[in-house]
């Protein structure tokens, strides 16, 4: 049986780090994974994948062959990867049971917001699969940026309809203080209004305080680990809502 997992966030936020991080917890406890890059256009993983797009497309193919900007190059080549979809998926297969990580393109908005993305996941997923966003705590400093980060969250969710779980990486990179403060803001959205009626003013505090009110139903149903890709920190927990995801919170294997 296997179970899919989707890594999804904005360039940067570590989404290969996370995978690479995620897989060797797996392996760690006897558990199998399957590692799958998607990125046609990376140079460099932190993980040999087991199953790597860039066999049957490259985007660099496509700005040599048509003069392709990058972004051009890697919508053309994720284009493609569909008609390429049945051998992906054959060799995902082919590769065993237990988790399936989907390392997902670097440049999120090329792939989520596009239809061939829906398309993509629709066709690689199993009964069993989910979404892993990740926000980057060095971004959600600002409680502006916090809540635009947990927009963008709720956009993934509404364009495909998975079980989501929402990480915040990166907390190594933030100290205590700022650490506690977004804290204060996930366990009581409260605080976070107030943080925005510091910080903004005018037509953007109305609007604010408009957003905040679907930004605190939404952290009612989703709510926000908080993991370190580098360290390992929080994948412990991230594995335990995995598992209650997927099999109601019954454990895949019995951990010592």
């Amino acid at each position: 049986m296997l179970f899919n997992v989707f890594i999804i966030g904005p360039a940067g936020s570590g989404k290969s780090t996370l995978t690479h991080s995620l897989s060797q917890w797996l392996l760690a406890h006897d558990i199998d994974v399957v590692r799958v890059n998607l990125d046609p256009a990376v140079e460099k993983l932190p993980y040999e994948p087991d199953v790597d797009v860039r066999e049957w497309v490259r985007a660099d193919f496509f700005m040599e062959k048509y003069g392709l900007g990058p972004n051009g190059a890697i919508i053309a080549s994720v284009d493609y990867m569909a008609t390429q979809i049945e051998k992906i998926r054959e060799e995902v297969l082919s590769s065993g049971s237990g988790y399936v990580i989907f390392d997902t393109p670097g440049q999120m908005e090329l792939f989520v917001f596009r239809d061939i993305g829906e398309y993509l996941i629709s066709q690689l997923s199993e009964k069993r699969s989910c979404i892993i966003f990740i926000l980057d705590a060095v971004v959600a400093l600002r409680a502006s940026s916090f809540v635009s980060s947990l927009l963008l969250s709720a956009s993934v969710f509404y364009r495909f309809h998975k079980p989501m779980i929402n990480v915040l990486n990166k907390i190594d990179f933030i100290n205590g203080k700022y650490l506690e403060k977004i804290l204060g803001w996930i366990d009581n959205p409260e605080e976070l209004h107030d943080e925005l009626r510091k910080e903004l003013f005018g037509t953007k505090l109305e609007l604010s305080t408009n957003i905040y009110e679907t930004i605190k139903e939404y952290l009612d149903i989703f709510n926000v680990l908080l993991v370190s890709a580098k360290t390992g920190a929080g994948i412990d927990t991230l594995y335990t809502v995995l598992q209650q995801i997927y099999l109601g919170g019954e454990d895949y294997i019995v951990l010592p």
